[in-house]
């Protein structure tokens, strides 16, 4: 059990001032401030190699005409790099803050090479302290990065396809719950007050009992996440949907659950099935009109499970994408001060 109450971790998280900070928006130069106003979207990016590989994040911007204000990777805890190093790799940090871009790193509790069913990796385990050791390391070492990094624990937990879903490998929802607020605590004893943390649940398989029972409350989260995809015809059983279709049902639940700033952090088309030049003109056109507090978006770039994702899957999807987020100024930023 924790030693301080969820309302007290997130008080002490976030910083009694936090209510009555200027609006200090992240990636925007040093010392900025603005007004509490609304902002364009913030265009973010998983780009396959980046930023292990920094030259995939220029590629990306040559390519689209906007660097990602948001710049997304995945850390497996069970990874052979994460067993061998415990810590953050300090350098990505580095590469993407000085581009003027904000991390935000996917921690994923597993092993990735072995399937759901992982025991040693149930919300169990990590909630009753047995990871303490790797995980004080990474909060040590974030508090010492500093910067602004948005962390997504367990994301999609609602979905059956990870050992930390709350149907599958032994877990439920009260077990997320103690681990996000184990975690929490661990975070806030190391002083990482810079962290962020990102609530992120599947659009796709959501319903809204799963939703408020996996849901830690305003106090223990920073932002709210969806992440969903149009498979098209790229798999079995699927059809094409857009992306109204893939969101619209959680969007209106999780605004329902929380008044917490809003992002997708995973989102992409399949070719097959449709055009995915008038998916993207489409859908990113209307997103801020259908969707209005979604403040941020990450494409996912790249090619897996029999789709090419990326905006670059053809001349034209490349061009819809580019003109679409110049044309509706997609160079918003978002505020990390909340």
């Amino acid at each position: 059990m924790n030693r301080f109450s969820r309302r007290q971790l997130g008080r002490l998280a976030l910083g009694s001032a936090a209510s009555t900070a200027p609006h200090i928006v992240a990636g925007a130069p040093a010392g900025a401030v603005q007004d509490a106003v609304a902002l364009p979207v913030a265009l973010g990016a998983y780009i396959h190699g980046a930023p292990n590989d920094p030259g995939a994040l220029d590629r990306f911007a040559d390519m689209t005409g906007r660097l990602p204000i948001v710049v997304s990777w995945f850390e497996s805890w069970g990874s052979a790099d994460a067993l061998t190093r415990q810590v953050v790799n300090m350098e990505l940090l580095t590469r993407v803050s000085e581009r003027g871009s904000i991390p935000m790193i996917t921690w994923e509790p597993w092993n990735p090479t072995a399937g759901i069913d992982q025991p040693s990796y149930r919300l169990g385990v990590i909630a009753q302290g047995d990871f303490d050791v790797y995980v004080d390391a990474w909060a040590n070492s974030l508090a010492a990065y500093g910067g602004p990094v948005l962390l997504r624990f367990a994301h999609e937990m609602n979905a059956p396809w990870y050992p930390w879903g709350i149907t599958v490998n032994g877990n439920s929802a009260s077990d997320y719950l103690a681990a996000w607020w184990h975690l929490r605590e661990r975070f806030w004893m190391a002083g990482a007050s810079n962290v962020r943390w990102v609530w992120c649940v599947d659009a796709t398989t959501l319903d809204e009992h799963s939703a408020a029972a996996a849901y830690p409350g305003d106090d223990g989260v920073d932002w709210l996440a969806l992440d969903g995809y149009n498979w098209g015809a790229s798999r079995p059983n699927s059809a094409w949907r857009s992306l109204d279709e893939v969101f619209a049902f959680a969007y209106s639940t999780i605004e329902r659950l929380s008044g917490r700033p809003m992002m997708i952090s995973e989102i992409a088309s399949a070719e097959e099935g449709g055009s995915k030049a008038e998916w993207i003109r489409e859908g990113l056109t209307s997103l801020r009109t259908r969707f209005p507090r979604i403040e941020g978006l990450c494409w996912f770039n790249e090619v897996g499970q029999n789709a090419d994702w990326r905006v670059e899957s053809s001349q034209e999807s490349l061009a819809a994408f580019s003109e679409t987020i110049i044309r509706n100024e997609w160079d918003g930023r978002l505020a990390m001060d909340r």
